[in-house]
């Protein structure tokens, strides 16, 4: 009987890994519960940056908590999963930014090579540009955190324990791709296809650099790109308070249609540059497992 819940190293990856599933969900439940008695968010159209800061900081608050409970049970540290304690905005940081911001630009410079794409001009001005601006960076940083942390820290770093890095890299980047396919209106087997190989682009980045810092900053600036200053659609509506008026056209498999350039076949040749680079610039390993 022991054999079923222990090995040579403790627990077995799988019963932690279902004890941090169950401490997530039930501080989702427990935040359900207290959070509409203190706070009456009022009804804000979809792709509202308000809307993305509070459900984006909930979700990171019970990442964080859940995965701190587990840190102490392990008797380990939040960086043994890759969480940046120290240096979450160090130079990691600031490079993944980099790249988030040039791939999604090339992105859709390739779609406007092809005629997919054009800018007509600002959409917002003065006050409501800053506005908005400030709003769409603070809420993109919390979904560049939270998603990370959540999907590619605990997760990746148990489940790998138990069955070796790149086949949880797999696992969770085809489960990363399905929720966003299963949960999203409007979806394709582009949007699943290309969401899955960022995921494992993000595997790839952790074993790398050692930490989840290059990820966060690249999943910011990657969203944040394509939301807010190139303003494309996601999930067949356009962000509230986007920065550029432009005209999308085009076979959707240029443009993405409804759900935008992250949906195009561009993202794919993308996403190949994307590995190629990152592999040759970035040759040790620094993740432990």
């Amino acid at each position: 009987m022991r054999k079923i819940f222990f090995n040579s190293r403790g627990l077995r990856a799988g019963w932690r890994l279902l004890i941090f599933v169950g401490i997530f969900v039930g501080l989702e439940f427990l935040a359900g519960w207290i959070v509409p008695k203190v706070y009456h968010p009022k009804e804000r159209p979809d792709l509202n940056p308000v809307s993305f800061i509070s459900g984006e900081l909930q979700t990171l608050i019970q990442a964080l908590v859940a995965t701190w409970i587990m840190a102490r049970i392990e008797r380990r540290q939040l960086r043994d999963y890759g969480i940046p304690v120290r240096n979450a905005f160090g130079r990691d940081f600031w490079v993944g930014l980099a790249w988030g911001m040039a791939s999604t630009s090339a992105l859709v410079g390739l779609i406007a090579a092809f005629g997919g794409y054009r800018i007509l001009g600002l959409a917002i001005h003065g006050s409501t540009l800053w506005y908005f601006l400030g709003l769409w960076i603070i809420a993109n940083l919390l979904i560049g955190f939270a998603e990370e942390i959540l999907f590619r820290a605990y997760l990746l770093t148990t489940l790998a324990d138990g069955i070796g890095f790149w086949a949880a890299a797999i696992l969770l980047s085809t489960g990363f791709g399905a929720l966003h396919y299963f949960l999203k209106p409007h979806e394709r087997w582009e949007d699943f296809a290309a969401t899955g190989l960022l995921g494992l682009f993000g595997c790839l980045t952790l074993r790398r650099t050692g930490s989840l810092a290059f990820m966060i900053g690249f999943h910011a600036a990657f969203d944040f790109a394509n939301l807010f200053v190139w303003s494309g659609q996601n999930a067949g509506t356009y962000a509230f308070g986007h920065l550029l008026e432009t005209r999308w056209q085009g076979p959707q498999w240029l443009t993405g249609g409804l759900l935008g350039p992250e949906a195009s076949w561009m993202v794919f040749v993308v996403i190949v540059c994307m590995f190629g680079i990152f592999d040759r610039w970035y040759r040790q390993k620094k993740f432990p497992l």
